[in-house]
């Protein structure tokens, strides 16, 4: 199997981080892009598209450090990335991205959730795992 394209799921946290290290490791192997993307969600209420407009800026603003804080740990590793916003719903945007660009793999972590808290909540890697057609890594 040929792994060109990696999609990895990337919000800082320390399961999107393992995620990260899994895709330059198998980036490395198959000499693939890695295309690391954040999703800012939209907000639960807006009175008007403008405002719309104003959060999903400002939800930018706070994502990039994070991308950059990713491009640059990988440029440590040697391996160049790409990182790109989305907006939407987290899971949706996310596999949506990865079929509509033709991405092999979408690598992602798990945050730990369990117990009750998972069944009320959900979980984003679960929602891209159950709906993707794009096979998914999942990285705990």
């Amino acid at each position: 199997m040929e792994i060109k394209k990696i999609l990895v799921a990337y919000d800082g946290s320390a399961g999107s981080q393992k995620a990260l290290e899994w895709s330059i490791m198998l980036a490395g192997k198959h000499e693939s892009e890695i295309v690391v993307v954040a999703v800012v969600k939209p907000p639960e209420f807006s009175p008007s598209i403008d405002e719309v407009d104003e959060f999903y800026a400002d939800g930018e603003k706070h994502i990039r450090p994070l991308l950059d804080k990713a491009v640059q740990f990988c440029g440590e590793q040697g391996v160049s990335i790409r990182a790109e916003v989305l907006r939407g719903h987290p899971a949706e945007s996310i596999v949506r991205h990865a079929y509509d660009q033709c991405f092999d793999v979408i690598i992602m972590g798990t945050r730990g959730i369990g117990g009750f808290k998972s069944l009320v909540i959900g979980s984003v890697a679960q929602k891209v795992v159950t709906y993707s057609k794009v096979p998914v890594l999942v990285v705990k």
